[in-house]
């Protein structure tokens, strides 16, 4: 389509970024980011541009407000399911941390804290399920989630990407 424009944007939490290539030239916009409705800072990029929405042709979009969200620890108060034995592996981390052995430094705070991880009995290996998932356990996991009022629940269980028909 002659006068298209392809389009870039960047909702961030202070501001929404837009860059648009049209016939060759470059287009840029900056508008205060609509925390609330996001979709409203984009359309309003694309006003500041100069450009009609009918001659956007392709649409590219970023946002950096989840990772803001996740490094300010802002999210939901979120709790996690995994498969029993491995309720501590997201605080003990790897260990390929840049100073190791260095006894001054504190590890960061887990994302989600200890006493709102929850485990299920069942267990699936690189090469098939080792153990299936026990009813009871998932009952149990789903209780101690609505004890805790969790506003979010990540379910991890070991391997399951996998062999996904062995975790749903």
């Amino acid at each position: 389509m002659a006068g298209g424009a392809r389009v870039g944007i960047d909702v961030g939490g202070t501001f929404t970024d837009l860059v648009a290539v049209r016939d060759g030239a470059l287009i840029a916009a900056k508008v205060r980011s609509v925390p609330s409705d996001q979709s409203l800072g984009v359309m309003a990029a694309i006003e500041a541009s100069g450009l009609e929405p009918s001659q956007v042709t392709a649409i590219a979009h970023g946002t950096t407000v989840s990772t803001n969200a996740l490094l300010e620890r802002r999210g939901a108060r979120t709790a996690l399911i995994t498969t029993a034995g491995f309720r501590d592996v997201i605080e003990i981390a790897r260990q390929n941390r840049p100073a190791l052995y260095d006894l001054t430094l504190s590890p960061p705070e887990p994302l989600v804290p200890r006493e709102l991880r929850f485990t299920v009995s069942e267990r699936v290996g690189p090469d098939g399920v080792l153990g299936p998932l026990e009813g009871d356990s998932v009952r149990q996991a789903v209780a101690d989630v609505g004890a805790a009022e969790a506003e979010a629940v990540a379910v991890c269980l070991l391997f399951s990407f996998v062999h996904p028909a062995t975790s749903a």
